[in-house]
């Protein structure tokens, strides 16, 4: 029999976490507070628990807000047909819930999970949007197969890992927030060979994640998109066998997706922040000797900053010409175009100025004259034959001397231009074949 009292027991817990302990009465104190017995902060209920927590799955009562779990809670194959609650719900002791089923949201922001966390091969239906924003996992959290299949992003924000994240062959089909998460020890996100993809519409986001040991994060056989890693320090990451999505308008398109539905994702500059994420890339591959991908991150950061305005075409900017004569110093072959367009240009130019006649010519010239005639000096010159114009062009690009000399004011002008492109694009071509060749 009931005594009053415990009719009108109130638990202390919450007070937007009451209704997951409507029904029981007053268990035991703690700390000058009342409690029931799903929510009373101790070890000392075992027996009692069990009892009240099958009584709840028996009812099909799945809100578990704030509920303290004493020891090993076993939920694996489990199959959750309504919404799940465990917001701010205390684990003590192992969570399994391998191979568990949830088909509708499931609620996990801010649960605590003291000791091992295992939801392998769990399975998140499309209307189960899985909520772990704030979620503290002190040991391993191991989501090794787990499939979200919900509609929108699964929500790791805020999330503290102090132990092993492994998302091993996790599928996120509408992606995954880890923006501000901490990650203090080791993180995989692998697949497999026979599937590199995250999922059908795979996008992650760890802007302002934190991780204490950097060289612990790993992706491994994965394809990866670098707008993914913007507002994170990511050159110490290991990347193997990882297949890379170069395309600079997709990675702003998709971070102007990403801003409409993840919360807290700042790119108000996007062109900016993929260049400084394209540079950490790159650091991050020439150190560990992948050199054509450092290449191609190093072309990206500043390709990223001059299509930021006018569509790319900005003659005035100095990087704009840097990338039209030699693709930032990483295309050999444009260089070399670049190089000999250079020298056909400029031989043209010397078919169309007066040199110096050359002493044969100027000889002839005095013989046809009378002695007693002065010879009028050669004030126009005579242009260049294309085969020794172009000659004379390729011995000015390395800066030679040939002869003859220039003689009108064109002719000096034109030289004088070659003179300074000709050796500057020969630089620029050698400093790209060095770095091919040092690939």
């Amino acid at each position: 029999m009931t005594t009053q009292a415990e009719t009108e027991f109130v638990c202390d817990c919450e007070k937007e976490n009451r209704s997951a302990c409507t029904g029981e009465g007053f268990f035991r104190e703690y700390e000058g507070k009342r409690y029931c017995v799903l929510h009373y902060p101790g070890q000392d209920k075992l027996g009692e628990f069990r009892a009240a927590l099958e009584k709840k799955l028996r009812d099909r009562d799945f809100d578990f807000g704030e509920v303290w779990f004493p020891g090993e809670v076993d939920f694996s194959g489990f199959q959750f047909g309504e919404g799940v609650n465990f917001g701010d719900a205390t684990f003590k002791g192992e969570a399994n819930f391998r191979g568990a089923i949830f088909s509708a949201p499931a609620f996990f922001a801010q649960a605590k999970f003291n000791a091992e966390a295992h939801f392998y091969k769990a399975t998140f239906g499309a209307e189960a949007k899985a909520d772990f924003h704030r979620a503290t996992f002190s040991a391993i959290a191991n989501f090794d197969r787990t499939t979200f299949n919900s509609a929108t992003y699964t929500n790791f924000w805020g999330a503290t890992f102090s132990g092993e994240a492994n998302f091993s062959r996790t599928i996120f089909n509408a992606g995954a927030n880890f923006s501000r998460t901490i990650f203090k020890d080791y993180v995989r996100f692998t697949g497999s060979e026979n599937n590199n993809v995250l999922g059908k519409n795979p996008a992650l986001c760890f802007q302002f994640a934190r991780t204490e040991k950097p060289e612990r994060v790993l992706f491994h056989t994965l394809h990866l998109h670098p707008h993914w890693f913007i507002n994170v320090e990511c050159r110490k990451f290991e990347f193997s066998e990882v297949e890379w999505n170069y395309e600079i308008k997709e990675g702003v398109k998709r971070l102007g997706e990403s801003q409409e539905t993840l919360e807290d994702l700042q790119v108000s500059i996007p062109h900016r922040l993929l260049a400084i994420t394209y540079r950490q890339l790159a650091v991050n591959a020439e150190e560990n000797h992948r050199y054509r991908e450092a290449s191609r991150f190093r072309y990206n950061a500043f390709e990223a900053r001059r299509i930021e305005r006018f569509r790319g075409i900005v003659p005035l900017r100095l990087d704009w010409w840097y990338w039209l004569a030699s693709g930032y110093g990483e295309s050999v072959g444009r260089a070399f175009i670049v190089f000999i367009a250079l020298i056909i240009l400029f031989a043209f130019g010397y078919t169309r100025v007066g040199f110096e006649q050359s002493n044969k010519a100027t000889t002839a010239i005095a013989a046809q004259v009378p002695a007693a005639s002065a010879v009028p000096p050669d004030t126009k010159g005579n242009p260049l034959g294309w085969k020794d114009a172009a000659i004379y062009a390729a011995y000015v690009s390395i800066l030679q001397k040939p002869e003859p000399k220039p003689l009108t004011r064109w002719a000096k002008s034109l030289v004088w231009l070659e003179t300074v492109l000709g050796p500057a694009q020969a630089a620029l071509f050698a400093l790209a074949a060095r770095r091919r060749f040092m690939r």
